[in-house]
């Protein structure tokens, strides 16, 4: 596996000798450093944006509005790219993961573990948040744990369709919306193009999910992220709300764990077919130094 960021290992405690100090890590496996950083950006991410929904929610528009959400979210993301995006680049998006294996900016070997990473993050933000707003959530639906009506709280956690919305239109629009999403950080992380400044991704790549969830939020709550959607969604059907959060609009649960993947390829295509593949390079400029130009963003091993 290739590390393309030698001087982004974990420093713990320094072991003096006679040559100098050197840096000792507890963890020198770098699948393994790659796994805890997923997880825990995802978890820190998700903590965040499910934290508040719950608090609009229950709050009843007194502590936010959807505006909240949206920012909520957009600086979620942001602190979960500061949280592992040196190490495992901070996917935190199922569908992401995947268009990078699908365009070699993964190994497809390490896809299993970006995906359990995700999963396992969502998952645990889910309990943690369902723990800290327990009491707010049984005082807002009266002990009544539903997943539509006036008084559904499973929106809390996963993302349900609009009463209009048709599978076939919801459909599409996840892929749209995951596409948008890809085809903005391809952009951003082409150097041959307008890149952020050095530091600033993290705040660009939160600025473009709140424009998302500004612009393309009010169908079904822009999941736009397979493995942020299922994992809830499987702890909430735990928790108390039961086997409706599978079934409810139409059986919608299947639409944001498909369609971002398709969203994501295509979105990441358009980028490199109508823009990435015409940058002129030098001549006797090689591969790999072609392929490092467009990286900074995600991490490939």
């Amino acid at each position: 596996m290739k590390d393309l960021v030698p001087s982004a290992k974990t420093e713990v405690s320094e072991r003096k000798g006679q040559d100098g100090t050197q840096p000792r890590v507890w963890i020198k496996n770098e699948a393994a450093r790659v796994g805890l950083a997923e997880t825990l950006s995802t978890y820190v991410m998700m903590a965040f944006g499910l934290g508040s929904v719950a608090q609009v929610v229950t709050g009843q528009g007194a502590f936010g509005q959807y505006i909240s959400i949206n920012i909520a979210f957009g600086l979620a993301v942001a602190m979960g790219t500061h949280v592992g995006g040196k190490v495992s680049g901070a996917h935190m998006n199922g569908a992401v993961s995947f268009t990078m294996c699908v365009f070699g900016r993964l190994t497809w070997k390490m896809l299993p573990l970006y995906i359990c990473g995700q999963l396992l993050g969502s998952l645990l933000a889910s309990g943690t948040i369902y723990a800290i707003y327990y009491e707010a959530i049984h005082n807002y639906c009266g002990g009544n744990l539903t997943v539509t009506g006036p008084k559904a709280t499973a929106g809390i956690f996963a993302t349900y369709p609009a009463p209009y919305l048709s599978l076939v239109a919801g459909f599409a629009d996840q892929v749209f919306g995951t596409a948008m999403l890809l085809l903005c950080v391809m952009a951003l992380s082409d150097q041959k193009n307008k890149p952020p400044p050095a530091g600033c991704e993290p705040v660009i790549v939160g600025l473009l999910v709140t424009l998302i969830g500004m612009s393309l939020g009010s169908n079904s709550g822009y999941a736009i992220n397979p493995t942020r959607d299922i994992a809830p969604r499987v702890f909430t059907a735990i928790a108390g709300w039961g086997s409706e959060v599978f079934r409810a609009g139409n059986c919608w649960w299947w639409v944001p764990l498909v369609a971002p993947s398709i969203g994501g390829v295509l979105g990441a295509g358009v980028y490199k077919a109508f823009v990435e593949l015409h940058h002129p390079h030098p001549s006797g400029q090689n591969r790999v130094q072609v392929e490092d130009e467009v990286i900074p963003l995600v991490k490939r091993v």
